[in-house]
């Protein structure tokens, strides 16, 4: 496989994603960002936007510091639990983090920050968590990797526009937690149900 071209971008973004992932499954250096499952994300797009774009220091303080905003907002007033609202509450809001921090660090507005966290979190929702034979690691490795990519298309289609856009980010965290209450309890990180009975 040739990954010289603009795959090889797309790599290298997943292999960031998947090395913070694979760290925390070893018991390594524990990385949670919002948590431990959905580590990857966020720092998976910011090492890839530093490798890039060599960014000075103190942007990507301020990316994290982005992040960590959009992070608390969500676990202030939803969740980031995969126990009490599944995957989509683990990493929809690592997406949206790292799409908001993706965005600041590209020079994004208020607005389009904003817009960018909202979109990695809709297009997350009613995500399950399927801890395949009880193990977090499965299928969320693969899941971080993944959503990486999505933060940076999430920044680039906000950055596209000017922001503007029809559902907020708090709706999006609202039906959230709907989507969540309403899940289950085998699809959440139960064990008891969806991929996680695959044997």
């Amino acid at each position: 496989m040739d990954f010289s071209g603009p795959l090889g971008y797309t790599a290298k973004a997943m292999s960031y994603a998947l090395a913070v992932s694979e760290e925390n499954a070893a018991a390594g250096k524990i990385v949670t960002a919002p948590t431990c499952g959905s580590c990857g994300v966020l720092p998976g797009v910011l090492y890839y936007l530093q490798d890039v774009y060599k960014p000075p220091r103190i942007k990507i303080l301020r990316a994290l510091l982005t992040a960590g905003i959009v992070g608390n907002v969500i676990k202030t007033t939803g969740s980031i639990s995969g126990a009490e609202v599944g995957c989509q509450g683990e990493v929809g809001s690592a997406c949206a983090m790292a799409s908001a921090a993706a965005t600041y660090l590209l020079g994004g507005s208020n607005y389009q920050i904003e817009y960018a966290a909202e979109m990695g979190l809709e297009h997350h929702l009613g995500l399950t968590c399927d801890p395949v034979m009880g193990l977090v690691q499965i299928p969320c490795i693969e899941r971080n990797a993944l959503a990486t990519m999505r933060a940076l298309n999430h920044a680039t289609y906000a950055l596209l526009s000017d922001g503007r856009h029809r559902v907020s980010l708090d709706n999006v965290i609202t039906v959230m937690m709907e989507t969540g209450e309403a899940l289950p309890y085998i699809f959440k990180e139960t064990s008891r149900g969806g991929l996680a009975t695959v044997r």
